[in-house]
């Protein structure tokens, strides 16, 4: 089991190289306007008639994984082990992690907005894999695989991590009183810090009586970006730095978002002085669409990339359970791979793609500080020109919630299509935010699935300012504030009597 991890760990390093754990992201939390600043990395036409003058995130942090290739659990002295499943399920791993802050949204006159925000992020995804080879791994001389044939097993890998400086800018398109119409764009500029991967095409082979391995076929390509070459886990001496060095920012990424509001007219509430509160939140409902992610990043292949090009003719049978055996880097893998396969050097330029992704939402308000969203996300990274792509686990998301602008409570439960429904928890209260997006993290004790994510902000919604936009004139603000209302008796039906 240490060598199967060391494997692991190798192919996963830049997925982990700034949090150190492996990694949906705020569920629940984004899809409010009350998300501020945040909130515009799911649907960038929210800056825009935001119910915030101002919100200043000083520091968030995000961890979201869920697989199905193994669970923790307790040995009888207490310690967490992984246990690989043994079915006949296709497998797959998929998680993201980020860190960020020092990030700020700004409300301007005429309902427009503008952010700025900065994040390092990881997405890291295996797809497409083959319950047999990675159930057997490091223990082919189990006697459940000995004496059998596997064919075409297949496993596709990749994880990539980088920085992020984005800019937002929004508008509203249409406010006739009842239709209100948003529009909103963000332009990236991202530093890739580092990316790894690994594609088996195909594998054919027969398991021996003492475990070893008669291949027929192992079409193998792995490899990782050049600025890990000179890191002792991938291809060099120096110590791993935590985060790598990058290769530099470039405009490489995108967001565009739209939203339709349906204005709200609901009595206001009126306090005992019969004075009325105009609410933060205007509209009864709400139907958004983004695509987020929109670009790619270009990298140049490490120097010990490589693709396997035949069997090692001097090799009779390839013990794979002495594979890892004395291996500490990527390089020293496939020096050892080279015992039994033939392989050749990867090189030039190559491209992976942003986690592009459909984002469409609908949010219903009904009143009272009660709120009912429904949420998608569809993967759209197939449709970027690259060679490698990253992405989020396609998922459908129902939340109720509670919530003012003070404080609120999330309950986002969420459904991913590979047959995990996962039930989170959230709660907000002044400049801090903290959730799990799936309960089980803290109460089921074989895990599948773990997250977890905080934030800390300051902000003023406009109901607390004497305008609600940070540049121009002075003008009563909109949100939340008290206005007297002329008693009946003094309103005029015309204006000459």
């Amino acid at each position: 089991m240490r060598h199967f991890s060391l494997f692991i760990s190798l192919c996963l390093s830049t997925t982990f190289c700034f949090q150190r754990l492996s990694a949906q992201q705020f569920n629940g939390f984004f899809t409010s306007d009350f998300s501020g600043v945040l909130g515009l990395g799911e649907q960038p036409a929210s800056v825009a008639n935001s119910p915030y003058k101002y919100d200043f995130n000083l520091v968030n942090g995000n961890i979201y994984l869920a697989n199905n290739i193994a669970h923790t659990a307790k040995n009888s002295e207490g310690a967490i082990r992984l246990i690989r499943f043994d079915d006949t399920e296709t497998k797959y791993v998929k998680g993201n992690a980020s860190l960020g802050g020092l990030s700020v949204l700004l409300s301007l006159s005429r309902k427009r907005g503008v952010g700025i925000r900065y994040n390092v992020r990881s997405v890291m995804n295996g797809t497409e894999i083959s319950p047999n080879f990675v159930a057997q791994i490091n223990r082919f001389n189990s006697p459940e695989y000995t004496g059998r044939t596997y064919l075409n097993e297949q496993l596709n890998f990749s994880s990539a991590t980088w920085q992020e400086l984005a800019f937002t800018y929004g508008g509203l398109l249409r406010d006739d009183g009842v239709n209100r119409i948003k529009l909103g764009v963000t332009l990236k500029a991202v530093n890739p810090m580092g990316h790894a991967w690994a594609v088996l095409e195909r594998a054919d082979y027969d398991v021996l009586a003492d475990g070893r391995l008669d291949v027929n076929r192992f079409n193998l390509r792995a490899g990782y970006s050049a600025n890990l070459d000179g890191y002792e886990p991938f291809d060099g001496t120096n110590a791993m730095r935590i985060p790598p060095q990058g290769t530099g920012y470039k405009l490489s990424g995108a967001d565009i978002g739209l939203v339709y509001e349906r204005v709200a007219f609901r009595a206001d509430p009126k306090s005992a002085s019969g004075t009325s509160l105009h609410p933060d939140i205007t509209y009864e409902f709400r139907v958004s669409a983004s695509i987020t992610d929109i670009g790619t990043m270009t990298m140049d292949y490490g120097s010990a990339s490589f693709a396997t090009t035949g069997l090692n003719p001097n090799a009779n049978s390839a013990d794979f359970n002495s594979l890892f055996t004395g291996v500490t880097s990527f390089r020293a893998f496939r020096n050892s791979l080279e015992n039994y396969l033939t392989t050749t050097d990867v090189t030039g330029t190559y491209t992976v793609s942003l986690p592009t992704a459909l984002r469409l939402n609908y949010d219903y308000n009904f009143g009272n500080n009660f709120y009912f969203n429904a949420a998608a996300l569809a993967d759209l990274s197939w449709a970027m020109p690259a060679d490698f792509r990253v992405s989020y686990i396609n998922h459908l998301m129902l939340t109720p919630r509670y919530e003012t602008g003070l404080y609120g409570v999330y309950l986002p439960i969420m459904y991913n299509f590979s047959n995990d429904t996962e039930v989170g928890l959230a709660a907000r209260y002044g400049p801090f935010t903290i959730g799990t997006h799936t309960l089980e993290t803290l109460f089921k004790k074989e895990k599948t699935s773990a997250g977890f994510f905080f934030s800390i902000s300051i902000s003023q919604l406009k109901a607390n300012a004497r305008k609600p936009y940070c540049f121009g004139s002075s003008r009563v603000g909109s949100a939340m504030v008290r206005k007297q209302r002329t008693p009946i008796y003094k309103r005029k039906k015309f204006i000459f009597f």
